[in-house]
């Protein structure tokens, strides 16, 4: 259980990374490391992208949702693996 909790730490840790080179807006291609961290980032946001579009939404919810599009997703995606980091958690003594 340790080694998981630490694995989804560290997924926590790479989707906060890629949301912050967006929001400093540091080019993708800079250097490897800058290039990894995007694409893994966009890899690992791909579940909560896919649990988003299949919601029903309003036009307006639909909206908001284009509008702040990458950071409304790659906080949802941190919110479903802190979710699943505290349900191993659980039951633990």
């Amino acid at each position: 259980m340790a080694l998981l909790r630490t694995i989804i730490t560290f997924v926590i840790v790479v989707i906060l990374a890629h949301l912050g080179l967006v929001y400093a807006g540091i080019d993708e291609n800079l250097n490897g490391l800058t290039s990894s961290i995007y694409g893994l980032g966009r890899l690992l946001e791909i579940p909560a992208q896919v649990v988003i579009e299949s919601l029903q939404t309003s036009a307006e919810q639909q909206q908001s949702i284009a509008e702040r599009g990458l950071y409304f997703i790659g906080f949802a995606a941190i919110g479903g693996y802190f979710i699943l980091f505290l349900l191993l958690g659980i039951g633990r003594r």
